[in-house]
């Protein structure tokens, strides 16, 4: 899960309140949740730092940190949503694979989401071809928990890299999917 928290969490805890339907989850053992943080004034629990990226993994045992100090780094930029691809593919090899971008979406016009820390940029949705195409995965889904997206501009540039897209053609609320549910 790329979790961008942006205003969606500084202001209302949007992320938070996800994170913890994640962690409510009844997760097999061989289940594994890869989570990059970043993107946030201000994150609405004691754990998650707003001053830099950071790396957790939610398993059946709960939440765990990973990578506690990756700089503050931008969640739009191509080449950390790569790295982030990268690393979780390689730390946590699996036979399935599933993407979620977590954020504003603003579909075919402005992309995926935005860093309150790197303001007044974006991730195209040519920005998001490059960066799968730099992540050397395949993956079952790709999901945006994110309004807009189900585009399809969107399905062409996710298509080579993804089996299925899910998102929405339109608005959703900012808490966005239940996690609980689905994990179950």
């Amino acid at each position: 899960v790329y979790l961008l928290g942006t205003d969606l969490e500084s202001r209302s805890g949007m992320a938070t309140m996800d994170l913890q339907e994640m962690l409510a989850a009844d997760l097999s053992d061989n289940v594994n949740i890869v989570l990059e943080t970043g993107g946030t004034a201000k994150w609405k629990n004691d754990q998650i730092s707003s001053n830099t990226n950071q790396r957790y993994l939610i398993d059946s045992d709960g939440l765990k940190l990973l990578e506690a100090d990756l700089g503050k780094k931008s969640m739009v930029d191509p080449a950390n949503l790569t790295n982030f691809i990268n690393y979780s593919k390689e730390k946590f090899p699996a036979d399935r694979y599933m993407l979620i971008f977590w954020d504003h979406g603003g579909g075919s016009v402005t992309g995926y989401g935005y860093d309150e820390h790197f303001k007044g940029d974006t991730m195209t949705l040519a920005e998001i071809g490059t960066a799968l195409a730099g992540a050397d995965c395949k993956f079952d889904i790709v999901g945006f928990d994110a309004c807009l997206m189900a585009t399809l501009e969107t399905a062409f540039v996710v298509e080579p890299y993804a089996d299925y897209l899910i998102a929405s053609e339109e608005l959703e609320p900012g808490i966005g999917w239940y996690y609980t549910g689905w994990l179950n």
